[in-house]
């Protein structure tokens, strides 16, 4: 768990993300274990969201914050799992929710 906890900002950092304002929360994974996420705001706009999960750490970059919307994107990831994951925006259009799955990385819904 300390390896992918030390991978998390460098990956951040390596996906575009700049800033480090940025949100991290953790949750359940359907499969079992748990999953946590960072998702901070890039400097041309839009989020990168770092998921760990499974011994798979994962990567998207999310373009078009929409206010109330969702955004899915296919996940890149460094172990051998694979899947999506969808943001949704509240109101002002800053991510409130990561939906994710797929195979290796089990399934879940972290809050920020």
């Amino acid at each position: 768990m300390k390896t992918s906890l030390l991978v998390l900002p460098i990956l951040a950092l390596a996906a575009g993300c700049v800033e480090t304002d940025g949100s991290i929360a953790s949750g359940s994974n359907t499969s079992g274990g748990s999953a946590t996420a960072s998702i901070n705001p890039r400097s041309g706009g839009g989020y990168t969201l770092v998921l760990s999960t499974q011994g798979n750490t994962c990567t998207a970059i999310y373009e078009n914050p929409a206010p109330g919307g969702t955004e899915l994107r296919p996940l890149n990831c460094s172990g051998d799992g694979s899947g999506n994951a969808t943001v949704s925006y509240d109101t002002a259009g800053a991510p409130v929710r990561v939906t994710f799955g797929g195979v290796g990385i089990g399934s879940g819904t972290i809050r920020f």
